[in-house]
C-alpha cells in the first residue's frame, strides 16, 4: 500500500522543524497544512512537458508567505528549514509523479497582510528550456463538453439524494457543511465542490482518509455524470444530466496507487 505524499510530507516537516509548527502557529495552522499548500502550489504551476510520456515539469521557486512574528521565530530557531524544505520538494515532486528541471530554492517571506494563522505558498519556475515545455492548461470545457450541468445531484449510500445548485458546496462530518454525513471515516471538511463554467470541480480539501472517483485517489476531479466518489465508509455517485460519460481524462492528480 502506498502512502499519500502529503502524509509523508506532514511527518517530515514535523521532524524537520522539532514540532516548530505546533509552538509557533500553537496548532491554528498544521504541517499538514503547509504540506498541502505546497503541493497544491506545485500542482498549480506545474509545466507541460514535451512529450505525452514524460512528467509535469514543477516549479522551482518557492516562497512561503507567513506573518512577520512567525517569519521572525522560523529564522531565528530554523535557519536551516529553507534548505532542507527544497530537498523535500525534490523527493514530493518524485512521489507526486512531476520532475524538476532545476534544484528547488525555497524562500520565507514576512507578509504583514497575513495573520499568525495563515500562510501562502507562491511557486512559479526560474526558467524553462524554449521550445520544450509550455505552460499546463487549466482544467476546462471544450466545445464538444456540454456547457451547463443540468439538474446535478448527488446520490449518498444510494438512498439519499442531494441536488446541487450553489457555486461552492462545503461537504464533510462537521454540522457547518452544505452536505453533512454522518460517517466518523470521513473529515470534518473533507470536500469541496466548485461550479466552474456550468461544470462541477471535485477538490478534497485536508482530509484525512483522502478521496477517490472511480477507484483512484483524487486531489481534483471535474465530475461527469455517473462517477463514483468514496470517502471514508461513504458512496457518492453524482448525477448529471447533461454530462456525457466518454470523456476522458478527468482526473486531475493522482495521491496514491
Amino acid at each position: 500500500m502506498s502512502v499519500n505524499p502529503i502524509d509523508k510530507l506532514e511527518y517530515r516537516l514535523e521532524a524537520l522543524t522539532e514540532g516548530a509548527f505546533a509552538r509557533l502557529f500553537r496548532r491554528s495552522l498544521s504541517a499538514r497544512d503547509i504540506a498541502i499548500l505546497l503541493l497544491r502550489a506545485m500542482e498549480d504551476n506545474a509545466a507541460a512537458p514535451a512529450t505525452q510520456s514524460g512528467k509535469p515539469i514543477a516549479p522551482d521557486r518557492y516562497h512561503i508567505h507567513l506573518h512577520p512574528e512567525i517569519a521572525a521565530g522560523f529564522q531565528a530557531d530554523h535557519s536551516h528549514f529553507p534548505l532542507r524544505l527544497a530537498q523535500l520538494i525534490i523527493d514530493l515532486s518524485d512521489e507526486s509523479g512531476f520532475q524538476l528541471s532545476v534544484e528547488p530554492r525555497v524562500v520565507l517571506l514576512a507578509n504583514q497582510e497575513l495573520s499568525a494563522r495563515q500562510a501562502r505558498i507562491t511557486a512559479e519556475h526560474s526558467a524553462l528550456p524554449q521550445g520544450e515545455t509550455a505552460p499546463m492548461p487549466p482544467v476546462k470545457l471544450t466545445p464538444q463538453e456540454p456547457a451547463n450541468a443540468l439538474n446535478p445531484l448527488l446520490l449518498i449510500d444510494g438512498a439519499r439524494v442531494v441536488p446541487l445548485g450553489k457555486s461552492v458546496i462545503n461537504i464533510g462530518r462537521e454540522t457547518d457543511n452544505d452536505i453533512v454525513i454522518a460517517d466518523a471515516y470521513i473529515s470534518r471538511r473533507h470536500l469541496q465542490l466548485r461550479k466552474r463554467f456550468g461544470a462541477y470541480t471535485l477538490f478534497d480539501i485536508n482530509s484525512r482518509g483522502g478521496t477517490r472517483v472511480n477507484d483512484s485517489a483524487v486531489a481534483g476531479h471535474r465530475l461527469q455524470n455517473g462517477d463514483v466518489i468514496k470517502i471514508g465508509h461513504t458512496i457518492l455517485v453524482y448525477s448529471d444530466e447533461n454530462s456525457a460519460r466518454d470523456i476522458a481524462g478527468t482526473t486531475q492528480i493522482l495521491l496514491s496507487d
